[in-house]
């Protein structure tokens, strides 16, 4: 009894402390928007904008979503490439339904009310918000239509009229030669003043090419450190907080910037030794789903640079959060960004509305999957910068007579 007394008295003062949260919470009270002011500005959209029909559909392994309101006014986006496919059924069975007959201008609340529905929190993951961000993206691309304004407006306002952006690269599985090949001819390709590239083997495998990272780590420096800001990826790759340490400080000493998931996504303590223990600021958060989890590696670690992922993480409006807690603590948010469909572009409405977007933005190329112009000014690609897209919506349009011809799924 005694035993079970102190249990007791332990954990209830806890579980209080857990479910009032701190005085400014960001998220962790039972409401998930938390102290969160509204991202999506209102002041052009004076009358509700009803989501009729939020469909989706499916060319060629690329995913499109319309969002129509009553009044006829479309807005499409482009899901992830892979992931949608696992998700759609997430999409038309959850997401969809949900949404329709809602106001879209009050997106902030729907993004957290699709979640609690019906148990739906229960889901959380990549696959669920993947969905969801699908849906928010051609949600905003409506809302910025019929207000006449960017998306960057709309979250916000546009801060920056170009990006800069940091090459992104995988030659893991390449020796140490071909490697800074291909890494040099990237950066080459659009002129890059900032570039990332990979150490270690990814998830647990400290390399595959044995000794690729310390051989590797001194030459990108020697090659490209005169040229490029270098970002160094290591994708979870270390069990060992003392190997992560020890590749960080390799790191720190061949001048790199930025040391990406040293260990296991999931192993937070494990992310805190490693950041507190080097002087290269840690970065982290690629693939996280949890708004808790981030606020509490926000207020409790030594990371620096948080990465949610837009599509993984469910969107522009949950990724700007996370960029508000950051900035609070002087931080930066850089998130992370998928190949292929759109993913470019959703990065740049984020850079370019964010505050504290950090540097340079990762890049991993404009799409060329499908027929798409600017509705704006040209969003093209010049000495290592991308133009914020700031026509009406996300900025751009994808070629109707393509779009008569995709295939809806139910």
């Amino acid at each position: 009894m005694n035993r079970r007394t102190f249990i007791y008295s332990s954990v209830i003062p806890l579980l209080g402390t857990i479910m009032r949260g701190p005085s400014k919470s960001y998220g962790i009270t039972l409401d998930p928007a938390g102290d969160f002011d509204p991202i999506v500005k209102h002041k052009n959209l004076k009358e509700p904008v009803i989501i009729k029909s939020l469909d989706l559909y499916e060319k060629n392994g690329n995913w499109f979503i319309r969002a129509r309101s009553k009044d006829g006014t479309e807005g499409w986006s482009v899901g992830h490439p892979k992931k949608m496919e696992l998700s759609q059924l997430v999409f038309t069975k959850v997401i969809s339904p949900y949404l329709q007959n809602k106001d879209a201008r009050y997106i902030d609340r729907l993004v957290d009310g699709v979640y609690l529905h019906n148990s739906n929190y229960k889901m959380q993951g990549q696959l669920f918000w993947v969905a969801l961000a699908a849906a928010e993206f051609a949600i905003i691309d409506l809302l910025g239509k019929t207000a006449m304004c960017s998306a960057a407006e709309l979250l916000g306002g546009q801060k920056r009229k170009n990006v800069d952006l940091y090459v992104a690269n995988n030659h893991r599985t390449k020796n140490v030669h071909d490697s800074l090949r291909q890494i040099i001819k990237s950066v080459n390709s659009i002129n890059a003043k900032a570039l990332k590239f990979k150490v270690g083997g990814r998830m647990k495998v400290v390399d595959t090419v044995p000794n690729r990272t310390e051989e590797l780590i001194p030459m990108v420096a020697e090659s490209l450190g005169d040229k490029c800001t270098l970002y160094a990826d290591a994708n979870s790759s270390y069990l060992s907080v003392n190997k992560a340490i020890e590749v960080g400080k390799i790191l720190e000493s061949n001048g790199v910037a930025l040391y990406e998931e040293p260990v296991p996504f999931d192993y937070l303590n494990d992310t805190k030794q490693v950041a507190e223990a080097v002087n290269i600021p840690v970065a982290w958060g690629e693939q996280e789903s949890s708004q808790w989890r981030f606020n509490w590696m926000i207020k409790n670690s030594g990371v620096r640079i948080f990465q949610p992922d837009l599509f993984y993480y469910g969107g522009l409006i949950r990724s700007l959060r996370v960029a508000q807690m950051a900035e609070d603590k002087g931080l930066n948010c850089t998130p992370h960004i998928s190949g292929g469909g759109l993913g470019f572009l959703y990065m740049g409405i984020f850079a370019s509305c964010c505050s504290n977007p950090g540097p340079y933005q990762e890049y991993k190329g404009l799409t060329n999957e499908f027929p798409w112009e600017s509705t704006g000014d040209k969003i093209k690609i010049k000495n290592g910068s991308m133009t914020s897209p700031n026509g009406y919506g996300i900025g751009v349009n994808i070629d109707p007579d393509y779009l008569a011809k995709i295939n809806i799924i139910r």
